[in-house]
């Protein structure tokens, strides 16, 4: 029986029918399917990770805005007396009654009479980077409320008082709205130059607010 099979095992090995091999035209072929399926593995990879940058970035947007705007939004219709105008150094400028009432900051007086306030006000100091602030009464030093705005694309960095139809009104006798409009440029971080141009995601963001709290204006 022994004998048997050594003369067996050495048919098979004689038939060239029962090798098992590969030529090297078939693992040229097999190595060159095995890369291209890789490369598609790691571009698809590449893609969803620039998909998922582009997702968290306008969520992000989107998170900030319900946080620090809702803020902007209470304190704007909590306001009894409120005034359009500039703010420098510390100091507060409001616009006189007979003037369009458009400026780059807004004070808020939650009491009237009150000496406590609240001003938001719009910082051009740093170029590309323009800041939506907003300081309390007390407070050492004003907080970001929104950066990176630009002054384009209908983002006019201003502060306006207006009528229920729109129009920019000289004087706050009555009770106004509160507009004014932010633009984001390049919302999300890192900053990268993209294409020729230098071209950028943009977000634009419009309010319009009444104070509901009388007495009001």
């Amino acid at each position: 029986m022994k004998l048997l099979q050594n003369k067996v095992q050495c048919a098979e090995r004689g038939n060239p029918a029962k090798i098992r091999a590969l030529t090297l035209v078939e693992m040229i072929t097999t190595m060159g399917v095995f890369g291209y399926v890789v490369i598609a593995l790691i571009y698809g990879q590449i893609f969803g990770l620039r998909q998922d940058e582009l997702v968290e970035s306008k969520l992000g947007a989107s998170d900030q805005s319900r946080r620090d705007f809702g803020q902007i939004m209470r304190d704007m219709r909590s306001a009894q007396t409120w005034g359009v105008g500039s703010y420098s150094a510390g100091t507060f400028t409001q616009l006189p009654n007979g003037t369009n009432q458009q400026g780059s900051a807004i004070q808020i007086y939650l009491v009237a009479g009150n000496a406590t306030n609240i001003i938001y006000y719009f910082d051009t100091s740093t170029p590309g980077n323009y800041q939506l602030m907003r300081i309390h009464t007390g407070d050492a030093a004003a907080t970001s409320v929104a950066g990176n705005l630009t002054n384009y694309y209908g983002g006019a960095l201003t502060f306006t008082a207006e009528d229920y139809n729109g129009n920019i009104v000289t004087d706050l006798l009555d009770r106004r709205v509160v507009h004014f409009t932010l633009g984001f440029l390049q919302y999300q971080y890192p900053l990268t130059q993209v294409g020729s141009g230098y071209l950028y995601d943009f977000y634009k963001m419009e309010f319009r607010v009444t104070p509901h709290v009388p007495p009001g204006r």
